[in-house]
């Protein structure tokens, strides 16, 4: 069975083989007789070919070139609007997360403006770890203004100008915020220290020698002088400790925000009670 199998392939091919030779030797005969009819034919029928190709691509070398390189141009216009758009999106979006970080503070305290923006700068001078903001009086940001972060008070701004502010941070002696210990009710200044900056601490001073203050108490703003909101949150008591310049005592506080990473913001421009000394 294998046998006439093979046999009748091979028959099969060979017919194939001798039906092809027989078709190229006829051509041949007739391409070079003079027979003008088959030349007429064959020539004709080159001719129509080399026609539709040449006008195939003269449509594209001439109409059709023009309209893609228009149609190229639009869709790089469309592109170009689709990028601008994405950006305006993700702007949009990164503003709406920052506002929604203060979204329980603002919702406790209608009365705060508050202003989010971006760390842009930080002088490497500064041993308090001082920081520029994207943001200025165009921005309705003036002095002394508070600076905050949703984990509490980081500082506030010691100079603005029409679209940056630069911020003192409460690490640095030149703050004088007033606060109190949210437990014990003592009262006192917070304030930095050239002993305490470069471990993310700062200090409430001017405390009593009789406080209850614990290790462990949440400090707060106390709103007094009118610079600061009250109860803005500081930071935590870690030790009591005794100054042995003055004879006071002073409580290590420790904020809840990392002021030296900071690279985000927002200030509080307006609120209640903003400007108002306590008599």
């Amino acid at each position: 069975m294998t046998g006439a199998k093979m046999n009748f392939f091979e028959n099969k091919n060979l017919k194939v083989l001798a039906i092809t030779l027989v078709i190229v030797i006829v051509m041949g005969v007739f391409c070079l007789s003079d027979n003008s009819f088959v030349s007429t034919a064959i020539n004709a029928a080159t001719k129509g070919l080399f026609q539709v190709t040449s006008a195939a691509a003269s449509g594209v070398d001439g109409a059709s070139y023009e309209d893609l390189k228009a149609e190229n141009e639009k869709l790089k216009q469309e592109n170009a609007k689709l990028r601008e758009e994405l950006v305006d999106y993700y702007n949009v979006k990164e503003e709406n997360e920052k506002l929604w970080k203060y979204y329980d503070l603002k919702k406790e305290n209608p009365s705060y403006q508050i202003q989010p923006a971006n760390v842009i700068r930080r002088d490497s001078n500064d041993d308090f770890y001082s920081f520029t903001l994207d943001i200025g009086s165009a921005d309705k940001v003036e002095v002394n203004c508070p600076v905050i972060t949703d984990n509490g008070l980081v500082g506030w701004v010691s100079s603005v100008d029409a679209t940056t502010c630069i911020v003192k941070t409460i690490l640095s002696p030149d703050t004088k915020a007033g606060a109190v210990d949210k437990q014990s009710k003592d009262s006192g200044i917070i304030t930095g220290s050239a002993s305490l900056c470069d471990r993310n601490l700062t200090q409430l001073t001017k405390i009593t020698e009789d406080n209850k203050i614990k290790e462990g108490d949440i400090v707060v703003t106390s709103g007094a002088g009118g610079v600061y909101p009250d109860n803005l949150i500081v930071g935590e008591v870690r030790e009591i400790k005794f100054n042995s310049y003055d004879t006071t005592r002073y409580a290590v506080v420790e904020p809840y925000e990392d002021i030296k990473s900071i690279t985000a913001a927002a200030v509080i421009t307006d609120f209640d009670g903003k400007g108002e000394v306590a008599k």
